[in-house]
């Protein structure tokens, strides 16, 4: 078996990822299809993983890219969360997170609240089919907000009392489903508000494979972006439990080849495993923020952070902390401060980094200006 050292590791995981070197503007959205989509439950955040692998982009050219080119689309994907995803990757998230769906279920649970100890409710088939054809009919040539969303819904279904009054609460747990369906996706804010549309009528109409050639591709997509890897990793990342991933991955079997990560057998794909051998080392500084995806599926997470230091980047209600990123593995923490005459920057180090660090970390908070559109002052605490 095929031994990779943690070098060789760290240089292809940043590769793929598209954190050394950035990738050009033009392929602003092919990032979001090779790191397996965006998480975006904070829109900023997003195009902050968005700067972090493509040159020369600014936060406009993120919202550009949904609003106007319509090349990258926000909408509830995988484990739940919000996600940028690109538009013509859209129909096969939608195709596999249908095979998610227990037919043999009579109904579908759902929660209210950000938290994970709130209560949890179901809606039965029946019910779930009122709001997805409510949802529909709603959006037929239209925008609209979650509050207009919810009362239109409510007026052309009948509910029971609990589901109306959960659909007008503000919470999108009853519209995730209607995501993953295809049925919905979100249109530009008006203001604070969000809004949403019909991806049909946004994008226009797409082609959709078949469940198991989507998920045959997103396993592909997977395990070329954060292999090597194995099927407890995939769970992680696509929400399910590791036999139900262990299954899945059965459905590439042939196109895997085990390999040994520092005493940890994993699987790459077949096609990878000479290039992975033969890569140079990399060497880069990034600022990544939080929900980052290199982030959250770096496994083994004990090699991408020290344990002395995981709870500074670690929370299991808050997600991950914004992480500077130092040759593919954390080398500390950051902060972003607005303030009136512009952004401050506080780069908290787990060891002193040296002086071509810092320059590098200089550097970083330069392209962060041009994110921005306004002045940064940087800003180190041990």
């Amino acid at each position: 078996m095929i031994k990779l050292s943690r070098t060789q590791v760290s240089s292809w995981r940043l590769s793929k990822n598209h954190l050394a070197p950035r990738a050009p503007k033009r392929d602003l959205s092919q990032v979001a299809t090779d790191v397996c989509g965006v998480q975006a439950q904070v829109l900023s955040g997003a195009a902050l993983s968005l700067w972090a692998r493509v040159d020369n982009i600014t936060l406009q050219d993120v919202e550009d890219a949904l609003w106007k080119q319509r090349t990258l689309v926000k909408t509830w994907a995988m484990r739940g969360t919000l996600h940028l995803l690109t538009s013509d990757s859209l129909s096969t998230y939608v195709a596999a997170l249908k095979t998610r769906q227990d037919r043999n279920s009579e109904t579908i649970p759902y929660r209210i609240g950000p938290g994970p100890d709130d209560k949890q409710y179901h809606i039965t088939r029946a019910e779930q089919e009122q709001v997805t054809r409510g949802i529909h009919d709603s959006l037929d040539q239209r925008v609209l907000t979650r509050e207009d969303l919810a009362r239109e819904i409510v007026k052309r279904t009948k509910l029971r009392p609990v589901l109306r009054s959960h659909l007008l609460s503000g919470f999108g747990s009853l519209l995730q489903h209607s995501a993953h369906q295809g049925s919905l996706i979100f249109g530009p804010s008006r203001g604070p508000k969000v809004t949403f549309t019909r991806p049909d009528q946004w994008l226009g109409k797409q082609s959709q494979p078949s469940g198991e050639e989507a998920l045959r591709i997103l396993l592909r997509q997977f395990y070329s972006t954060y292999g090597p890897a194995s099927h407890d990793d995939f769970a992680h990342w696509w929400g399910v439990r590791a036999p139900k991933a262990e299954i899945l991955e059965q459905l590439i079997s042939d196109e895997l080849e085990q390999v040994e990560f520092d005493h940890r057998p994993c699987r790459m794909l077949g096609r990878d495993v000479d290039k992975i051998q033969s890569i140079e080392e990399i060497h880069s500084v990034r600022l990544l923020p939080s929900w980052d995806t290199y982030v959250m599926f770096y496994h083994p997470r004990e090699f991408f952070v020290p344990q002395e230091y995981r709870t500074r980047i670690f929370s299991q209600i808050q997600g991950n902390a914004p992480v500077l990123l130092v040759d593919g593995i954390a080398g500390g923490t950051w902060q972003k401060i607005k303030k009136r005459a512009g952004i401050e920057i506080t780069v908290r180090p787990f060891k002193t980094p040296s002086s071509a660090q810092k320059l590098a970390i200089d550097e970083e908070a330069g392209l962060l200006r041009e994110f921005f559109g306004t002045s940064i002052k940087v800003y180190f605490d041990a």
